[in-house]
């Protein structure tokens, strides 16, 4: 069981548990989602997963995923239901995310150095990261919460619509952290150009890709992913502030919605503009 073991955090709405000598690290994690968590359940009719948040340091990291890469998963025979995975500090992975904007965007890096400074002239993305626990909580209630979302994509739109709400709505100090990282990287035409020419960039692509397949995913062409759903979700946001996210919620909590798993997109693009958003309908039809 992945964090089985781990110290124990007391005095929040779920287990929180942590590597060896990182309390503090934990417990500013569980803050901020504990805060989320409260707001999310009032937006989503009381509604209250059963996760837990493991923060965990590079020994105690259990995952197909690399070191840094968070992660939500609720398997059969987890601690809860729902498992929030954070990591304690940076990794590869990190490190990877940001020679990719150096190389691809030189001239807006800078944008970066200014946002994530590591003190000394670099990078350091552990306040994004940080927020991004955000996003694996809206995978929790996306999950445990039963929407029927005809695809992997719409999961992870959804649950960066969440974070996006919370931060504009309850941590608005934090919005260039959590939007400057997305804003550089979907806006590079240099890593765009290399993804469709190394990696993949359609719907298609993910859905087939992500979570293995013949020619798994790189996690970095990923994030390529992540930086324009992130996009999609700050639009959303601009469109219709808070109620996008309940509309989400609402639309797929309907058992209905998706009867077959057979629903084509343009169907889908259909439904999303006239009850979900305008915005994701058309960005979607447009991808």
């Amino acid at each position: 069981m992945i964090g089985a073991g781990l110290c124990h955090l007391g005095g929040f709405p779920f287990e929180v548990r942590h590597s060896s000598g990182k309390a503090l690290r934990a417990r500013s994690l569980a803050v901020i989602t504990a805060e989320a968590y409260s707001y999310f359940s009032c937006l989503f009719g009381g509604f209250e997963p059963d996760i837990a948040l493991i923060v965990a340091n590079r020994v105690d990291w259990h995952s197909r995923q690399p070191y840094g890469l968070p992660f939500f998963n609720n398997d059969d025979g987890q601690i809860r239901p729902g498992i929030l995975m954070m990591p304690t500090e940076s990794g590869d992975f990190w490190v990877g995310i940001v020679d990719d904007l150096r190389r691809a965007s030189p001239r807006e890096f800078q944008r970066v150095v200014a946002t994530y400074p590591d003190g000394s002239g670099g990078v350091n993305l552990q306040p994004f990261f940080d927020l991004i626990t955000l996003h694996e909580l809206g995978h929790a209630f996306e999950v445990l919460g039963d929407l029927n979302l005809p695809t992997f994509w719409l999961g992870e739109i959804f649950a960066n619509l969440a974070m996006h709400v919370f931060v504009a709505t309850q941590r608005p100090g934090s919005l260039e952290t959590l939007e400057a990282l997305a804003e550089v990287g979907a806006a590079s035409r240099r890593l765009t150009d290399r993804m469709r020419a190394e990696g993949y960039t359609s719907l298609e692509d993910l859905e087939r890709y992500y979570t293995g397949g013949d020619d798994p995913m790189d996690p970095l062409n990923y994030v390529w992913y992540q930086y324009r759903w992130q996009r999609i979700a700050a639009a959303m946001y601009e469109e219709d502030g808070e109620k996008s996210l309940v509309r989400f919620w609402n639309c797929f909590q309907s058992p209905d919605r998706v009867s077959d798993g057979t629903m084509t997109t343009k169907v889908l693009v259909e439904l999303l503009i006239s009850e979900v958003s305008k915005t994701l309908g058309w960005a979607i039809s447009n991808w």
